[in-house]
């Protein structure tokens, strides 16, 4: 009797999801590029507050995702991404007509930025729990590679279109060709195998989904140490998104400055994306995990300094810790939690992580000067990056009594 070999590629299905979430992604970026127009020049008033709850309508369905998570887990995932792609899709298309009528009002572009940031909070967290069912586990972390490349990659591509869109077409203009891009991964998820929901189905129930999100996390001491690093991570950016343009508009050109430090971010991210696959090659990845926390924490201290080069550098650091750490931990986390799961710990990750958004605009509007509070943060990435090997050592301890169970395993 012979065992089947294993394929040497990626699947068919992951590469047509993939296709799917990068024009999604594509279209996502022109549309963020849009909406702060609109808000500048929808009625009543406009202004900066518009644009200020735009942003905070967008945001608010992060809080939402432990519902979110427990759908993922309990309906067919093919049907979900279909269903709230499309939504997105015929709400975007809706909104540029009725700017191109002259009706879209401020209380109605609120409401397409809170749907649409519900439904792209949807579709992540259903495309998180999905990828480890389309590939063999040892083609994980190169398909999480690819998937984090495209979510990160296509906005690069997507902002620069979006521009270019609104000088030709105007906002609503963009709009509307943004629908059709967005429909990409509605399109894709039609041809995608027909799979049950991996939780079973069931009765989705909000908060109980929270608390088993959070039980798996908080019984898994690398879990725990993957969840305090990601707070603290969207803590950190929230505040540089809130620094940064000050800053580099006092000691340099402003935002000349600040597009050369956003795109050496970005540019950074996809480097460390990058190097996640010929990496795991070598080392585990949980070597990974620690080495880019020790970069993150390089990163962020640079932002100490004044010197605008000096920013640059510390952008492209920050931003090659950040891509290592999000397919690294992306990866260790679905080999972690049971198929079934996936998406209640996501959406359990993702609330905690609104909570630190949160708290991060909070504090960057506090009268600490820049050098002061990230040096702060970096001193507490770092104590997090010394826990990573204490966590590694708590779930060898935890691990090693169920390996000598019947069908007990330890982490790898």
């Amino acid at each position: 009797m012979t065992s089947p070999t294993a394929s040497p590629g990626l699947p068919r299905a992951f590469w047509t999801y993939g296709a799917g979430v990068t024009l999604t992604a594509l279209g996502d970026a022109t549309v963020s590029v849009a909406l702060p127009f609109l808000a500048l020049a929808t009625p009543p008033g406009g202004g900066a507050g518009a644009v200020g709850l735009v942003v905070l309508a967008g945001s608010l369905p992060r809080f939402l995702a432990p519902l979110l998570g427990g759908l993922a887990d309990r309906l067919a995932p093919r049907g979900l991404l279909a269903l709230s792609t499309g939504v997105r899709a015929l709400a975007v298309a809706a909104a540029g007509l009725l700017v191109g009528a002259g009706l879209l009002p401020l209380a109605a572009l609120l409401v397409l930025a809170f749907l649409n940031g519900l439904l792209s909070t949807l579709a992540y967290a259903t495309g998180s729990a999905l990828v480890p069912r389309l590939v063999a586990p040892h083609l994980l972390a190169r398909a999480n590679s690819l998937n984090s490349g495209a979510l990160m990659g296509a906005p690069l591509l997507g902002y620069g279109l979006g521009g270019l869109l609104i000088h030709l077409f105007g906002a609503g203009g963009t709009l509307l060709v943004s629908a059709p891009l967005i429909l990409g991964l509605a399109l894709a998820a039609l041809a995608l195998p027909t799979l049950p929901g991996a939780g079973g189905g069931g009765r989705v129930q909000p908060l109980a989904d929270f608390r088993e999100g959070l039980g798996v996390i908080r019984r898994s001491p690398l879990l725990l140490a993957l969840l305090g690093m990601s707070f603290a991570l969207n803590l950190a950016m929230n505040v540089m998104n809130v620094r940064a343009p000050l800053h580099l508009t006092a000691f340099g050109r402003g935002a000349p400055d600040y597009a050369i430090f956003e795109m050496l971010i970005s540019g950074g991210v996809l480097a460390g994306i990058a190097l996640v696959t010929p990496l795991a090659g070598r080392w585990s990845l949980d070597v990974l995990i620690g080495a880019g926390r020790w970069v993150l924490v390089l990163g962020t201290l640079g932002f100490v300094f004044t010197p605008v080069p000096v920013w640059w550098g510390a952008a492209a650091v920050f931003g090659l810790g950040l891509g290592l750490l999000e397919v690294a931990a992306t990866t260790r986390s679905q080999q972690l939690v049971p198929d079934g799961l996936r998406g209640r710990v996501v959406g359990a990750l993702m609330g905690v992580n609104a909570v630190g958004l949160s708290l991060g605009a909070a504090l960057a509007a506090r009268p600490p000067g820049t050098p002061t509070l990230m040096l702060g943060l970096g001193l507490i990435l770092a104590l997090l990056a010394l826990g990573w090997t204490a966590a590694l050592r708590a779930e060898r301890r935890r691990a090693a009594p169920l390996a000598g169970l019947p069908g007990g395993a330890a982490t790898e």
